[in-house]
């Protein structure tokens, strides 16, 4: 039989039939998804046929408007061809859908709406608390290693431009925002490691909406702080080995970031950790609130670089700032290191969250 082509088809999977009816019409395939059922003889009797041949081509023939088909068996690969219904109008409503056509998932947003936002971090909420103790510490660990990347970024590069500082101090500002603590950041949202500053956010958010329990929430604290902590002093103690401030330039700029630090008075430091871990707060959330890498990027860059501009002051940051610039020489103590410096700016850090990222978001997209 010869078949008229109108246009090809997809290849089917087809059996073909015994040696000994080799040459017997195929007088209909029953056509299931991308598979076929071949019926072989001249009364339509069907053979299940072994074993499987490929389709030499396809093509589509009319016969009325039922589906169905018809193929000649040669000698060698089948020739398929399948039967074409016209092509029909779907109905639609008064919106131009179609009527009974499948629903296509709609595409995500580049970014969420706040309300949604607040919801995700009361969700991360649950599953932080959810944590083994040992992940929890890892991925602490990691976060201050991180970040004391991007501090040590940020202290060799706009932390040792003398001349820079000299002639244009807000340039060097600019410039030690821009390219430091960004990247530490966004490292840690990217890989998903527990920073204490966010998981302040995270948790108390979880807490007042019942999402979590205030000793699951204080151990995330403790934890991931202490966490944070060793990773700090690790990448410290490092970079030292990797003699990254041997050069004068980068150990005078090392030794007078975390003199001026470790010597702040402690009103001082308190507010500038309020007002660091607001702006750090909301970098978290606004990536959090993007789809996209680059949209991560970008709505971390912009609160992270505003803090160090300003001068604020980041509890993690410090832990492997001030450790650095004793190592390159400061005449800092231990006691001025974590009295005169790390217990306010902490503080500061959970008033900062608590109150204008939590408290504020709480009270305008919590359910009720």
């Amino acid at each position: 039989r010869s078949c008229r082509q109108h246009q090809p088809l997809i290849p089917l999977g087809v059996r073909t039939c015994r040696p000994n009816m080799a040459m017997h019409a195929m007088t209909s395939v029953a056509l299931h998804g991308s598979s076929a059922r071949a019926c072989f003889g001249r009364k339509g009797k069907c053979h299940l046929t072994q074993p499987a041949m490929p389709i030499r081509g396809a093509g589509v023939v009319r016969f009325g408007r039922q589906r169905t088909a018809a193929a000649v068996l040669k000698r060698g690969p089948v020739k398929v061809c399948a039967i074409a219904t016209p092509p029909t109008v779907p109905a639609t409503n008064g919106n131009g859908a179609a009527v009974g056509a499948p629903a296509t998932a709609p595409a995500p947003p580049l970014a969420l709406p706040p309300p949604a936002v607040f919801k995700a971090i009361v969700g991360a909420s649950k599953a932080k608390a959810a944590y083994p103790l040992m992940k929890t510490l890892v991925l602490s660990f990691s976060a201050g290693a991180l970040i004391g990347i991007g501090a040590l970024l940020c202290t060799h590069v706009g932390g040792s431009s003398p001349a820079l500082a000299a002639a244009n101090p807000g340039l060097c500002d600019f410039l030690k925002g821009a390219v430091g603590l960004p990247v530490g950041l966004a490292l840690v949202v990217l890989t998903g490691a527990e920073l204490f500053t966010g998981n302040v956010m995270v948790m108390l958010a979880g807490y007042l909406n019942k999402t979590v329990t205030a000793g699951q929430a204080v151990k995330n604290w403790l934890v991931s702080y202490m966490g944070n902590f060793v990773g700090s002093l690790f990448l410290a103690y490092l970079s030292f080995c990797a003699c990254t401030m041997a050069a004068p330039p980068f150990s005078t700029a090392a030794v007078k970031i975390a003199t001026g630090k470790a010597t702040l008075p402690f009103g001082v430091a308190f507010a500038k950790g309020i007002l660091c871990n607001w702006l750090v707060c909301l970098a978290v959330w606004c990536a959090m609130a993007s789809n996209t890498i680059m949209g991560k990027l970008g709505a971390i860059w912009f609160p992270i670089s505003t803090f160090i501009c300003l001068g604020f002051e980041h509890s993690v940051a410090n832990m492997f700032i001030i450790p650095q610039g004793m190592l390159a020489g400061a005449s800092i103590t231990w006691s001025q290191f974590i009295f005169g410096n790390l217990v306010p700016v902490t503080l500061g850090n959970i008033v900062g969250a608590a109150i204008f990222v939590v408290g504020i978001h709480h009270i305008a997209y919590a359910e009720k």
